[in-house]
């Protein structure tokens, strides 16, 4: 599944980008369905940030699942490149459970807006889910819990691709 968002940020595009590579841990609480973010990891090569996120997501498994879920579920690992010379990150994640979970690749990029005080940013992620692959799950149960793992990891991860310029906007006014 592609997911494509653009949104309009009402910050200059030096200041969102910044903050968006440097402190995504203050835009917590302005996520949906985030609890934490930790940055593990951060180094620089050949003019390329390279950081490495937690995602800690507050959540319900489903009860269908719950018996056969580990709750790490809700968390994953951003592994990013950050391109200062063209303003994009380019990223995937990966789950702490099973990297065979889900496949999701993207590229965000910032550009000034016709008014130089505001962003744009463009979100596009490739997501595939696959969770029969999720550990724990029966085999007899994997086609009747498909559907429902699908969804829920579904949800865990679209809103925050797509309410990133929100959480942004928020964030910005606030200061």
């Amino acid at each position: 599944m592609r997911v494509e968002n653009k949104d309009i940020v009402n910050g200059p595009i030096d200041t969102v980008y910044k903050i968006v590579r440097d402190d995504l841990s203050k835009l917590v609480e302005f996520m949906p369905n985030i609890s934490k973010i930790e940055c593990k990891e951060r180094s620089e090569d050949n003019g390329k940030i390279h950081i490495l996120n937690h995602w800690f997501a507050k959540g319900e498994v489903p009860a269908m699942a719950k018996k056969f879920i580990n709750p790490d579920i809700l968390s994953w690992k951003d592994v990013a490149v950050w391109d200062e010379a063209t303003k994009t990150v380019e990223y995937r994640l990966e789950s702490f459970v099973a990297n065979s979970i889900f496949s999701v690749r993207g590229k965000n990029t910032f550009k000034s807006a016709a008014d130089p005080s505001k962003t744009e940013l463009l979100v596009v992620c490739d997501m595939e889910i696959y969770p029969d692959k999720v550990p724990g799950v029966p085999r007899l149960l994997a086609g009747t819990i498909k559907p429902v793992i699908e969804d829920f990891i579904g949800r865990l991860l679209k809103p925050n691709l797509t309410s990133l310029a929100q959480g942004l906007n928020r964030y910005l006014a606030k200061q």
